[in-house]
């Protein structure tokens, strides 16, 4: 998303810069192997399939995380209209305004007339910038949620350290190693369903215990005539193994993690009603959720529920179906202060229903209002 912000904004006549915390693509490298739901069609703009030209993956290709950023993220970002624009090794690591606390005028328009103030930890030290606008595209996949009961870390979860996977690239790392060992997988959503499906289609699979807070007997959402096969195909996989259990196979069902201890090496798990057992390894996917800590200075308006952008949370209050999203209304998108937006997956927040082509059209919208503006 924020390679395409930079692409949209440069096409409106916007000068753009782009910090890059890490690599071009860390958030789709964490993906590793996982394929995407989305076909490559439904997940770049137009103008970014123009600038792939020959090299652009078939429009019906489904890439792994991988592929994204090798095949598609990497050459965007080596083309002529992004030479030099994106700072890699860049993390943002607070966000104001001029000589302005958040206090200050919240939403009054006379805040927009004072730029942004950025600080930014570089590979020569600190430095601070201004800006008219900000779009934030840092996602939420560099924050996993916690595999506690209700949300916050179960006692010992924050000690588990290497014990504790929450991400598919290291999962899969790891996935030839767990063979006679005792897994514990949380979560019930697809990256859960897929790492489920990767041990069982290995030779010697590990002994899981699957816990999901879901009570079904299927236990992850499957959507009826699915359009995106893939998808479906991941869920049905995990929910068939739930339904009818190999012996490598215990799944608890309305079960929620209370606490983690060190036993000898492994760790010991419990389990809400009773139940637990000792493990190798945590898998823990119960989604991710936003990093807010540096725009502590910014009056943004920010859901409660979603911890995304809150006129996008209410906009798709009820909606279940990334598929099935509506188009917002531009006011939707606003965040409470002037020339700073969210976008993709982070005005989200903890909404399951991002979808890369919704985002899209979503910034479109966006880039227009600022190109507005300037």
């Amino acid at each position: 998303m924020g390679l395409e912000a930079a692409l949209g904004g440069l096409d409106r006549g916007l000068a753009v810069t782009v910090f890059e915390k890490g690599r071009v693509g860390e958030s789709f490298r964490r993906y590793g192997e996982t394929r995407l739901f989305s076909p490559f069609s439904m997940n770049v703009s137009a103008r970014a399939r123009a600038l792939l030209g020959s090299q652009a993956p078939a429009p019906d290709a489904l890439l792994t995380g991988r592929e994204m950023a090798e095949r598609v993220l990497e050459p965007l970002a080596a083309s002529a209209p992004l030479a030099g624009r994106i700072l890699t090794g860049h993390t943002v690591t607070a966000i104001g305004r001029a000589r302005m606390t958040r206090r200050e005028m919240s939403g009054h328009p006379l805040r927009g007339e004072r730029p942004f103030r950025i600080l930014v930890e570089t590979p020569r030290g600190e430095d601070v910038v201004e800006a008219d606008a900000v779009l934030d595209a840092s996602g939420v996949y560099g924050r996993p949620a916690a595999v506690g009961v209700g949300g916050i870390p179960a006692r010992g979860e924050r000690g588990l350290n290497g014990a504790l996977v929450q991400r598919l690239d290291v999962f899969q790392a790891a996935l030839g190693g767990l063979a006679g060992r005792d897994v514990l997988l949380v979560g019930h959503g697809h990256s859960a369903a897929g790492a489920l499906a990767a041990m069982a289609a290995q030779p010697d699979p590990p002994r899981v215990v699957w816990a999901t807070r879901s009570p079904n007997r299927r236990p992850c959402v499957e959507v009826a005539s699915d359009p995106l096969p893939e998808r479906a195909r991941v869920a049905a996989r995990a929910n068939d193994l739930a339904c009818d259990s190999p012996s490598f196979l215990t799944v608890e069902r309305r079960a929620g993690i209370e606490a983690f201890a060190p036993r000898g090496g492994r760790v010991e798990a419990t389990l809400s009603g009773g139940r637990g057992g000792v493990f190798d390894t945590v898998l823990g996917f119960t989604g991710s959720r936003p990093d807010l800590s540096f725009l502590s200075e910014l009056a943004l308006e920010v859901s409660p529920a979603s911890e995304g952008a809150l006129g996008v949370a209410r906009a798709l209050a009820g909606v279940t179906d990334c598929l099935a999203v509506p188009k917002v209304r531009p006011a939707d998108l606003d965040s409470g202060e002037p020339g700073f937006h969210l976008v993709g997956a982070k005005s989200y927040g903890r909404l399951p229903t991002f979808l890369l082509r919704n985002g899209l059209e979503q910034l479109e919208t966006i880039l227009d209002g600022l190109a507005r503006s300037s």
